[in-house]
C-alpha cells in the first residue's frame, strides 16, 4: 500500500465553506470522496491522521472523524487498526463460478490473491452437517477452514465438510489451490451439481476476526450440498463473503431452474465497469 508520510496535496481538501449550511462533516465527506473518486487518492493510499485534517481545516476532530467513519461505511475506506486508514482497493468485477476453482477465478483478477489453511481436521458428523451429507452422526469427516485474501485483504471465510472415507489424506494434502481441482485430480470427483441457500447474517466474533470487520457487521452466506458425478452428496459448505465486496446474479430458465454466481462488485455503490 502506497504511504502518505509525505503528505501530498492530493490528500488536503480545500477550505472548509464556513458560511455553507452543509454541515462540516458533510463538506469534508464530500471533498475526500472527490479525491477519492478522481483518483488524487490513489487505491491503497494511506490518509493522515485525523488530527492533521482537523489542524489544516481549522475543525475540531468531530466531523471529520465522522466524514472518515461515514466513507468506511459506505465502502471508500478501510481501517486497520493499528495501521490507519486507508484508500480501499478497486473492486474487480470478474464472476466467481460456485463449481469452479474458487482461487483460480481470483488469480484471474490480476490481484494478489492467497489461500490460506485455518484448519484441517476429522471431526465427528453432526448436527446438521451429517443431515445434509445423509450419513449417520458420529461419521468421520474432513473439515475444512480456509480464508481467501484479494490483494492482501481477507474477503471470503470457506468452511467445507466432506467424508473422510472418500477422501483419506485430504487433511494432510496441500489445500492452498483449488479444493475442487485437487479432489479431481486426486480422488476422481468431479463436482457436478450445488444446491444453496443465499441469505445475510452478522458476523460472529470468530468471523469478525478473520475478515477483519466490526462484530454484527452484515455477511453474504451462502451454504451448499454438492453432488459428484454420481449423484452422491460429498460436501457441505458454508462460504461467508463480505457483503460490501460481491453481489449475486440471478438467471433463471423456465424450464431449467434457476442458477446463480457471486462476482466482485467494482465500485462502492455497487455499480460495475
Amino acid at each position: 500500500m502506497r504511504s502518505s508520510e509525505s503528505q501530498s496535496p492530493s490528500q488536503l481538501p480545500v477550505e472548509i465553506d464556513r458560511g455553507s449550511p452543509v454541515p462540516y462533516h458533510e463538506q469534508i465527506y464530500r471533498l475526500l470522496l472527490d479525491r477519492i473518486v478522481s483518483g488524487r487518492l490513489a487505491p491503497g493510499e494511506k490518509l493522515m491522521q485525523e488530527k492533521e485534517y482537523a489542524l489544516r481545516l481549522g475543525v475540531s476532530l468531530a466531523p471529520v472523524r465522522q466524514a472518515i467513519l461515514a466513507l468506511v461505511k459506505d465502502g471508500y475506506l478501510t481501517r486497520t487498526r493499528g495501521r490507519g486508514t486507508y484508500v480501499r482497493e478497486t473492486k474487480v468485477g470478474a464472476e466467481i463460478q460456485l463449481l469452479t476453482s474458487f482461487t483460480a477465478t481470483l488469480n484471474a483478477t490480476g490481484l494478489p490473491a492467497e489461500m490460506r489453511v485455518l484448519a484441517a481436521e476429522t471431526v465427528p458428523a453432526g448436527e446438521p452437517v451429517g443431515t445434509r451429507l445423509g450419513v449417520p452422526d458420529g461419521t468421520e469427516l474432513v473439515r475444512l477452514r480456509r480464508l481467501a485474501y484479494l490483494a492482501g485483504e481477507p474477503v471470503v471465510l470457506l468452511s467445507a465438510w466432506l467424508p473422510a472415507s472418500l477422501y483419506p489424506g485430504l487433511a494432510d494434502a496441500d489445500l492452498s489451490g483449488s479444493l475442487y481441482h485437487l479432489l479431481e485430480e486426486r480422488y476422481g470427483t468431479v463436482m457436478t451439481s450445488a444446491r444453496n441457500i443465499i441469505e445475510v447474517v452478522r458476523a460472529l466474533p470468530e468471523h469478525a476476526t478473520h475478515l477483519q470487520v466490526p462484530v454484527g457487521e452484515a455477511l453474504l452466506r451462502v451454504e451448499a450440498v454438492t453432488r459428484d458425478q454420481h449423484g452422491t452428496p460429498v460436501e457441505f459448505s458454508q462460504v461467508l463473503y463480505q457483503a460490501d465486496r460481491f453481489r449475486f446474479e440471478i438467471e433463471s430458465h423456465p424450464q431449467h431452474g434457476v442458477g446463480f454466481q457471486p462476482s466482485l462488485r467494482t465500485s462502492p455503490d455497487g455499480t460495475t465497469r
